[in-house]
C-alpha cells in the first residue's frame, strides 16, 4: 500500500481547472511533493468554488474540465510516480435544481427509481411531516416569503414547479389536480362543456387521478410523462 509522505492540497473550481493543475506538476516535483490532495472533482452546483455542493457523482464537474484533460492530468502525475488523494462528498448532495437524482425523489416519492439512494425518515414520529421531506431552503418564514412573492407556481414544458429564487422544485403528480383543477365551471361556461380542449383537460384529470393508484415503475415514469406531453400541447 502506498504511503503519502508529503502531499499539497488543490483546490478545484472554474478559475482552476485539471489543465491548471497540470501546469504545476514539475513545480510541485521539485518541492519534493510526493502525492497530491484533490478536492471533490464530481459535478458540483454551477459556480461551486469549493465542490462539496455535489449534484451528480457519477459525472466528472464540466467546469474543471473533459475526461480527456482528467486522464492527461493523471498520466502527467504518473509519470513523476506521485500519488493521487481524493476528497469524496458520500454523505450529503446539494440541494438543487441540477440534482436529478433528488428532484425525481422528491416528485414520485416510494416510486422513484432513487429512493433509497437518500438518508430520509419517511415514517416520521410527528405525523404532519410524515411522509414527507423537511428541507432549511427558505431565508424566513414560510408565510413571508409566500406574502413577499418569493415562492411562486410556474409552468414548463417539464410541469409544474414551485419556485424559490433559482431554486427549482417539481410538483408531485397527485396535486396536479389542486391546480389544474381549479375554475373549471368558469372554464366550462367561456369554451362550452363540448369544445375539444375541454374535454381533453377532463380527460387528463382522470388520468392524473388514476396514475399513482394503478401503476408503477416504469409504467408510471411513461404515463406521467405522457400525461406531461398531454398538458403541454394542450397549453400550447
Amino acid at each position: 500500500m502506498r504511503i503519502p509522505t508529503t502531499t499539497y492540497r488543490i483546490q478545484f473550481h472554474a478559475g482552476f481547472n485539471f489543465e491548471a493543475a497540470q501546469q504545476i506538476l514539475s513545480y510541485l516535483e521539485e518541492l519534493g511533493i510526493t502525492d497530491l490532495y484533490a478536492s471533490p472533482i464530481f459535478k458540483a452546483r454551477k459556480g461551486s468554488t469549493h465542490g462539496y455542493d455535489v449534484v451528480d457523482s457519477n459525472q466528472l464537474n464540466p467546469e474543471l474540465g473533459t475526461s480527456e484533460n482528467f486522464e492527461k492530468l493523471i498520466g502527467e502525475i504518473q509519470k513523476r510516480k506521485m500519488g493521487w488523494l481524493q476528497d469524496i462528498v458520500p454523505n450529503h448532495m446539494a440541494y438543487d435544481t441540477q440534482n436529478l437524482l433528488l428532484l425525481d425523489v422528491l416528485e414520485h416519492g416510494p416510486d422513484s427509481d432513487y429512493f433509497e439512494y437518500f438518508d430520509i425518515e419517511w415514517n416520521h414520529g410527528y405525523e404532519n411531516i410524515r411522509g414527507r421531506v423537511l428541507a432549511p431552503l427558505l431565508g424566513n418564514f414560510y408565510g413571508e416569503c409566500l406574502e413577499n412573492g418569493e415562492i411562486q407556481l410556474k409552468y414548463g414544458e417539464n410541469g409544474l414547479s414551485v419556485n424559490y429564487y433559482s431554486l427549482e422544485l417539481p410538483v408531485r403528480i397527485e396535486s396536479y389536480i389542486k391546480f389544474i383543477g381549479q375554475n373549471l365551471g368558469r372554464l366550462s361556461k367561456e369554451l362550452g362543456r363540448r369544445h375539444p380542449d375541454f374535454i381533453k383537460l377532463l380527460g387528463m384529470l382522470y388520468m392524473i387521478k388514476n396514475v399513482p393508484t394503478e401503476t408503477k415503475g416504469k409504467e408510471r415514469y411513461d404515463q406521467i410523462a405522457f400525461v406531461k406531453g398531454l398538458l403541454w400541447e394542450l397549453n400550447t
